[in-house]
């Protein structure tokens, strides 16, 4: 392979900001127009998919033992989550 010098690294040209422009009626005037952006219900719904936290296999797989086998629900829990559903529902 061979190198034919060092060139040092060339930035991008800068970004111009452009605005659209279309005639007005009748006047033969040009004005600026704005940019519309609308995102479909699909594309919403794919953005919350993707933003669902994975799933903890190593937790489920411990609650639900614990289920089977008449442990998961003590006293302590069951308070706890009462206190939660209390403040949900009376702030």
């Amino acid at each position: 392979m061979k190198v034919n010098g060092v060139h040092p690294a060339v930035p991008p040209p800068a970004v111009e900001s452009t605005r659209a422009v279309v005639p007005e009626e009748g006047g033969g005037q040009w004005m600026a127009t704005n940019d519309v952006v609308e995102i479909s219900e699909a594309a919403k719904l794919a953005v919350q998919v993707h933003n669902i936290p994975e799933i903890r296999t190593d937790l489920v797989a411990r609650v639900k033992a614990k289920i089977e086998a008449g442990t998961y629900e003590t006293e302590e829990r069951l308070q706890i989550t009462v206190e939660k559903l209390m403040e949900e529902l009376l702030p």
